[in-house]
């Protein structure tokens, strides 16, 4: 961000100016302004395929107060308040080219701050259990599984359990990017998208978003699967209670049963009772399909 430097007097004889606000000159342009919005086409793009808007230089001007957002959307970072803290971001990645190159993009985001990296997961434990970060970026180069079982190690409570895990790969479908969350991930976006994108993912991240960048493609299901999904109640007729649609909203967040109660100010087995009300009557078999229909409905977000 530019320095920002007032507008000194150099005769202290003359009359002071009245009171007000300073003006500010800024010596270089202004930092992106970023807004964060949702498309809407396809289940996930409710937490997905986020854009960042940027808005041009602006001249020398008092200090404006911060413009509120209109997208709706429920983490919008551009809504609240801004941070005191920079967003504490931890590397784990076995290129060490393209993580020299992703430390050198966070760091130039003012509102971040590259806590530490590492090539190896088992590596980074004692590391992320040390600098407790707020965002994991994780790239193993490995396949899906690989990835989900490092997040889940990251993730330990002897780790970094608060931490939101974004892997650095595409989710090729809905099916995957539910594995991902019900694994605990946050989501996942490649290396290859623009600057302010990747920087935007964090940050959606760090105000406890779910992202996935570009916005998986439907899985395609067989025809007793589109049959089935076509038939199954919709939550207004299923008779949710109201802690019902909550615990079916954070599952479809990607939150496991202690987190859930975190949030909700729930006992775990409490959580347990009201998810399995939940799935009894939407006819959910599992956790998986329960997290795609809060999706499907609308209920994650």
């Amino acid at each position: 961000m530019g320095a920002l430097t007032g507008l000194p007097s150099h005769d202290t004889d003359r009359a002071r100016p009245p009171a007000g606000p300073p003006l500010i000159r800024r010596t270089t342009a202004p930092a992106t302004v970023r807004a964060l919005h949702a498309e809407i086409d396809n289940p996930l793009d409710l937490v997905a395929g986020h854009h960042l808007l940027r808005e041009p230089p602006a001249s020398a001007v008092p200090a404006p107060a911060p413009a509120a957002c209109s997208c709706g959307h429920p983490v919008c970072r551009a809504a609240a308040a801004p941070a005191a803290d920079p967003v504490r971001v931890f590397l784990v990645l076995r290129q060490r080219v393209a993580g020299a190159g992703l430390r050198a993009l966070l760091a130039a985001v003012p509102d971040f701050a590259v806590v530490g990296s590492a090539t190896d997961p088992d590596a980074a434990l004692a590391a992320v259990r040390r600098v407790r970060p707020d965002v994991v970026l994780l790239g193993t180069a490995g396949d899906l599984g690989t990835d989900l079982a490092a997040a889940a190690r990251l993730r330990s409570p002897g780790a970094a359990p608060t931490a939101r895990v974004l892997l650095l790969r595409r989710a090729e479908s809905t099916a995957e990017a539910a594995r991902m969350l019900l694994a605990g991930a946050g989501g996942c976006f490649p290396l290859d998208l623009d600057e302010d994108q990747i920087a935007g993912a964090v940050a959606l991240a760090a105000a406890g978003g779910t992202v996935f960048l570009p916005a998986p493609p439907p899985a395609r299901l067989p025809a007793a699967g589109l049959d089935r999904e076509a038939a199954e109640r919709p939550p207004q007729q299923a008779g949710l209670t109201v802690r019902e649609r909550q615990v079916l909203a954070q599952l479809g967040r990607g939150l496991s049963n202690a987190e859930i109660g975190r949030e909700l100010a729930l006992a775990e087995a409490t959580v347990k009772k009201h998810l399995t009300q939940a799935m009894r009557k939407t006819g959910q078999p599992d956790r998986l399909r329960a997290a795609l229909y809060a999706h499907r409905h609308g209920l994650a977000g």
